[in-house]
């Protein structure tokens, strides 16, 4: 094994870890990936993310081409996004509780805090309820990503899904997504002070250079 790709497979498991003690990965559920050129990691299919050893990533072609070990049933959204969007070096999806609740009641979120807009974007979009692991959740929730300029969506009666430059960026990008959900539950029916426009584009324009680590 080629050193990157097993400092490759240390780092995601190492992210992976983190996100079933921060109780963002619960279970089984959700699946994280990371890009190595014309390859991808990804996580297991059913697997309990605290007992995860490097050798149970599994190792897929950006063809599709499974090369090593069983790929996560959300394989296709991963690929989907690596092929739309081709700054896009990390895929985080999981199943957050008021991301799942915030997509039952709303087609787009707004989004409150400087930290979200730098991460996000302008709005937290909703793509439509498809069967999970389906090849159309990954072709809309792509396109979605791509057009409207987000680093996040959200999955209707499913989860979300979020992408970044590194791990660290795509692990940040969903816990905005998931607060940002979170903040829309807690003042709908209000009227909550959003960010100026011109504040809001001054934030994100801030973030671009902005790397995590």
């Amino acid at each position: 094994m080629p050193p990157e790709d097993e400092s490759a497979r240390r780092e995601l498991l190492r992210f992976v870890r983190r996100g079933a003690r921060d109780g963002v990965l619960r279970g089984t559920f959700g699946n994280v990936s990371v890009r190595l050129d014309d390859r991808l990691l990804i996580t297991p299919t059913a697997s309990d993310y605290l007992r995860l050893r490097v050798g149970d990533l599994s190792l897929v072609g950006l063809d599709g081409t499974v090369l090593a070990g069983r790929p996560s049933s959300e394989l296709a959204l991963h690929l989907a996004i690596y092929r739309r969007l081709p700054y896009a070096m990390a895929v985080w999806h999981d199943h957050a509780a008021f991301a799942v609740s915030a997509a039952l009641v709303a087609d787009d979120v707004p989004i409150y805090t400087g930290e979200g807009h730098g991460l996000i974007g302008a709005s937290l979009p909703v793509a439509q309820y498809r069967p999970a692991g389906s090849e159309i959740l990954a072709e809309e929730a792509a396109d979605l990503l791509a057009t409207r300029e987000a680093s996040a969506c959200l999955l209707r009666n499913h989860g979300l899904c979020a992408v970044g430059r590194n791990l660290m960026e795509a692990y940040s990008c969903a816990i905005a997504a998931d607060e940002a959900a979170h903040h829309y539950l807690l003042t709908r029916g209000m009227a909550p002070r959003e960010l100026s426009r011109d504040e809001a584009e001054r934030i994100r324009r801030s973030f671009a250079d902005y790397r995590m680590h």
